[in-house]
């Protein structure tokens, strides 16, 4: 019986060992196999370079499904190959800023982070997201965030109404937020007043209006409301 024991917990350790040390070429196989989404679009020449900027994301751990569709966003607008690497580079490197500032995190989250950072927030924002909301996924916050910041919404105060609502809502809740806040602006109304006044999610959110600047260390928190005055 111990026997088995040990050879089947070997055995298990060494797919481990194997999947680590093949972990390479599985990203490789499958680079190759998004890549081909290319095949009778892009050019030779513009898929060979492609490749290149694919295989560094590869090494680098990162996905290379936004570079892809990036190239393919750019030849559906006519855009010359030149101006596509321009554009596929630059996701490469917001990916690598996403992944350092976020750590391990899935494809869905780096996006999103992504989508963020072009909306206005900072790698420094994205670190203090994770860390104010350790072991929930990201990919809906961070979509949010940047929700915001396409608003018009500044970026601390928005970074601070994210994760005040995410602590009391899920996912779908912290969407239809979102949402709310959106329709509010629409309407007229100034960016911080939404996100502070969107369906009563955030009992304060001074912090997020006060003129100083937010700290850089420590965690994030809402001040706690004045009581009302007794009659």
């Amino acid at each position: 019986m111990m026997s088995r024991s040990i050879n089947r917990s070997t055995m298990r350790w060494l797919g481990v060992a194997m999947f680590a040390i093949g972990g390479t070429g599985v990203l490789h196989a499958q680079s190759a196999v998004t890549l081909r989404q290319l095949d009778g679009r892009a050019s030779p020449s513009l898929k060979s370079q492609v490749s290149l900027v694919a295989d560094s994301l590869v090494h680098a751990g990162l996905p290379v499904a936004p570079i892809v569709d990036k190239t393919l966003e750019g030849i559906s607008k006519g855009a010359s190959d030149q101006r596509i690497m321009v554009a596929v580079r630059g996701v490469a490197t917001e990916l690598g800023v996403a992944r350092r500032a976020l750590g391990p995190s899935s494809d869905h989250e780096l996006a999103a982070a992504i989508a963020a950072l072009r909306a206005g927030s900072s790698a420094d924002e994205l670190g203090r997201l994770r860390k104010e909301l350790p072991g929930r996924a990201l990919t809906v916050p961070l979509s949010v965030l940047a929700s915001l910041l396409v608003d018009g919404a500044p970026s601390s105060s928005a970074l601070v109404a994210v994760v005040a609502t995410a602590r009391q809502r899920d996912d779908a809740n912290l969407l239809a937020y979102g949402r709310a806040v959106s329709l509010d602006i629409a309407s007229g109304v100034a960016p911080l007043t939404a996100i502070m006044s969107a369906n009563g999610s955030v009992t304060s959110l001074n912090a997020a209006t006060n003129s100083r600047p937010q700290p850089t260390t420590g965690s994030l928190s809402l001040p706690k409301p004045k009581p009302k005055p007794k009659p």
